[in-house]
């Protein structure tokens, strides 16, 4: 059989029947997530315009379909602000919101709730005079998340670029192998802060860092799938710029990698340690809290810390990043200490391990 391509020629203006050809899809359903005493998730809600023109992406709603209650609602400069194009041009800001047509974009979505999260979610658009609903999606309980360990010890940790941000790690879709995914949807860049600072002496100085050199360990009972060494540290950015150390590649982005198999399709990831730090290879059985290595600066990284994220498969960047919980963790928020059980940090904040 020989394909041969064809093309459709009219002279008529296109016109879409019926109204509203807008696709609105979640590719992961999202999982309720326990924190701070509230319960979030954070899912992507990709939207694709078939229409033959472009289209008004106006007020979306989030529904819970079991209630049949509006759970929360975007418009204006609060859906401007929540939606990533996909490719230039795709949407442009005028009198309103407008998605090209055959143009896609990404909402980013992050709800919050006091008590349980809906079991179910629906999502509803306005554009013009036409309303478009989506189906109706699965939310799964927080009961189905993996329960870990600490990955550091000690106290003075800050969870930053975590998934209760808009930081690099929420929005970090790529495609790799065919599939677009977040790797680092939950992922963590683990720093520590002492009397308001994050080093201490010269600030060029990776050993000035109070996090250098800490020990990470095993979050569980697991096996080693990846144990990366070699890579030099970087010198940590200042106001003079920055520069890596190695030019950055898929396989230098990580720098020195540990990455763990955990079982049921999950692996733990801690990336950017210290060279010469790594104590386990490729096929290891590790045991929950065992020593991995030390925090470095190696890879893409600006500053001493340590990144660590969950996720389906042990690619850094090519995997679906996962929601898991800590099964137990001192937080502090301003002047108020409590102590969390399985819960995943997720707001600015001191942790503390034992």
């Amino acid at each position: 059989m020989k394909l041969v391509p064809t093309a459709m020629v009219s002279s008529e203006p296109a016109t879409d029947f019926p109204s509203g050809q807008l696709e609105m899809r979640v590719p992961v359903p999202p999982t309720a997530v326990p924190s701070g005493g509230r319960e979030y998730l954070v899912y992507e809600l990709q939207l694709r315009n078939f229409g033959h023109r472009p289209m008004s992406l106006g007020r979306m709603e989030v529904l819970d379909p079991v209630s049949d209650t509006v759970v929360a609602s975007f418009e204006g400069a609060s859906l401007e602000s929540m939606i990533s194009p996909v490719g230039q041009d795709a949407l442009t800001i005028g009198d309103g919101l407008m998605l090209g047509s055959g143009r896609s974009c990404v909402v980013f979505m992050r709800l919050a709730s006091s008590g349980s999260a809906p079991l179910k979610l629906q999502h509803r658009m306005s554009s013009g005079a036409v309303t478009i609903t989506a189906p109706i999606i699965d939310v799964l309980p927080k009961e189905t998340l993996r329960r870990l360990g600490p990955p550091l010890k000690g106290a003075d940790w800050a969870p930053t670029h975590n998934a209760g941000e808009d930081a690099h790690h929420r929005v970090g879709l790529l495609a790799m192998d065919g599939s677009a995914r977040i790797a680092r949807r939950y992922a963590i860049d683990w720093k520590r802060q002492r009397d308001g600072a994050w080093f201490d002496g010269d600030e060029t100085d990776v050993r000035a860092y109070h996090c250098y050199g800490q020990p990470v360990v095993a979050v569980a009972d697991a096996i080693v799938v990846v144990a990366n060494d070699g890579f030099p540290d970087n010198r940590p950015r200042t106001r003079d710029g920055f520069t890596l150390a190695v030019e950055l590649t898929l396989q230098s982005v990580g720098g020195n990698v540990v990455t763990l198999d955990l079982g049921d399709g999950l692996f733990a990831s801690y990336a950017h340690l210290q060279p010469g730090s790594v104590e386990v290879r490729v096929g290891d059985r590790v045991r929950r809290g065992q020593v991995l290595a030390a925090i470095g600066n190696s890879g893409d990284s600006r500053w001493p810390h340590l990144h660590f994220q969950v996720s389906d498969g042990p690619g850094l960047l090519g995997s679906e990043g996962v929601p898991y919980v800590i099964d137990a963790y001192g937080e502090t928020v301003g002047d108020r200490r409590d102590q969390r059980r399985n819960e995943m940090p997720m707001r600015d904040a001191r942790i503390d391990f034992a």
